[in-house]
């Protein structure tokens, strides 16, 4: 697909990246030459440096025959602009990241009918509620889900409790309904810390500290946590570090659940601000990265601590700060997934990026309609797929018992439904047009995925 992305700052070079990745062709525009010299030395894309509302540059870029057009400046008011300019221009599909929650409420206008554009993304918004999931099911590091809530993705850590580590996979007796999809496993050798991503088979073993990802039906998933033992500490309390606008929509999203908030902030005018817009919280006016003022707060004490500032240094140094003072649970905001390993091993187990969250939801959108939902883990080294199988898919009516062996080992059928019924894959099973199929591919079978389905 060829792609024209407007905005090279994090999220824009983030998605350009990861569509480049997928062998699909796309053009960056910005005004600042700089931005774009950095992206031709890091990816392979086209680049032109321009505004992003500059009909006439847009013109010319139809020539190269687009088939979609993602704003992601810093202004939301821009990318508006400039997706309605690609629209009325010709392009086939927009797409606009907006910053602030007005434009996503349509109680007395269609924004997206009055500005032309097909869909919008709140990377600020994507996050907040992938912490709400997380809050709404502790224990967890992703919770995604599929096939219209039917079946769902949850991510954990194995409990070094865990005394099932010699039985094969094969040999697991895991709830019904459930199955394991990818193993991420951390091994220590005297030189290196090696991370190792598996897309497990049954003769594959479950070891104490692994990363597990299960995807199965939703009343399945829930029962992952008595499988394993592992205690769950429902949350009351949360501390939030920065009052960015991550943090104002996840207070908004929180409050109703009662959950009780307290947020810290630096900025008297923006405390002020979230005062008026957040009367059920508290605020505070201090630094997050004060360890006195953090113990007088107690904010060790409180169930979970997400630290939500514009900084990823203050983030990561604010989260350490409470688990030095007692929390158990810190969860930390970044937008450089190159922090991600240091996080880990710091023991801040919990991570979200607005970025990501963007390029995921993005991604589902550029593909065709036949992909309902592209969800990427591990920095892209495995991607979930959820996908329409058509009237003319090539594996259609063969059992998977068959196809098995001419699929690659990095790629797994894991979840068909079938006229609202969840099966978990085995050999026995056919697809039909018509299913809705989950899969767990290495993102270098993803462009393949319409031609086989």
């Amino acid at each position: 697909m060829n792609i024209v992305i407007v905005g090279a700052g994090d999220v824009g070079m983030y998605i350009a990246a990861t569509l480049s990745k997928e062998e699909h062709n796309v053009i960056l525009v910005d005004q600042d030459g700089g931005r774009l010299e950095q992206a031709s030395w890091q990816i392979d894309v086209a680049t032109r440096r321009g505004s992003a509302t500059d009909w006439q540059l847009l013109d010319e870029l139809l020539e190269l025959g687009p088939d979609v057009f993602i704003g992601v400046t810093d202004n939301d008011e821009t990318n508006l602009v400039a997706c309605s300019i690609a629209k009325n221009l010709g392009y086939p599909r927009t797409i606009a990241r907006l910053r602030s929650t007005r434009y996503f409420n349509r109680t007395r206008l269609d924004f997206g009918r009055v500005f032309d554009v097909d869909a919008f993304v709140g990377p600020e918004l994507l996050v907040a509620h992938d912490i709400l999931k997380y809050i709404m099911r502790p224990g967890s590091l992703a919770v995604e889900s599929f096939a219209h809530g039917a079946v769902q993705l949850r991510t954990i850590v194995v409990p070094k409790i865990w005394r099932h580590d010699g039985e094969a996979l094969s040999q697991l007796y895991l709830p019904p309904g459930l199955m394991v999809g990818l193993i991420r496993r951390v091994t220590l050798s005297e030189t290196e810390e090696k991370h190792e991503v598996i897309f497990p088979h049954g003769n594959d073993h479950i070891l104490p500290g692994d990363e597990v990802t299960f995807i199965g039906e939703t009343q399945a998933i829930a029962e992952i946590p008595h499988f394993f033992k592992a205690q769950q500490h429902p949350i009351h309390s949360v501390v939030i570090i920065g009052g960015s606008l991550t943090a104002q929509n996840l207070s908004h999203l929180l409050t109703p659940q009662g959950v009780a908030i307290r947020i810290i902030e630096k900025d008297l005018e923006r405390c002020s601000l979230l005062s008026e817009q957040l009367p059920d919280c508290t605020i505070i006016n201090h630094s997050g990265t004060d360890l006195d003022f953090l113990r007088s707060e107690k904010v060790g004490r409180a169930d979970l601590v997400v630290a939500a500032t514009e900084s990823d240094e203050v983030n990561i140094l604010s989260a350490l700060l409470a688990k030095e003072l007692g929390s158990p649970n810190a969860m930390v905001l970044l937008s450089s997934t190159a922090y991600t390993p240091v996080v880990a091993n710091l023991g801040i187990t919990h991570v979200v990026s607005p970025r990501v969250s963007a390029a995921n939801k993005i991604l589902s959108l550029t593909l065709s309609k036949q992909v309902s939902t592209v969800v990427s883990l591990y920095d892209n080294q495995a991607e979930i797929v959820e996908i329409n199988v058509s009237m003319k898919a090539k594996v259609a009516g063969i059992p998977l018992a068959e196809l098995g062996p001419l699929l690659p080992k990095d790629f797994l059928i894991a979840m068909i439904q079938n006229r609202g019924r969840i099966m978990i894959a085995n050999g026995n099973h056919i697809i039909s047009p018509g299913d809705t199929v989950i899969v767990i591919s290495h993102p270098r079978h993803l462009r393949h995925l319409e031609k086989i389905f």
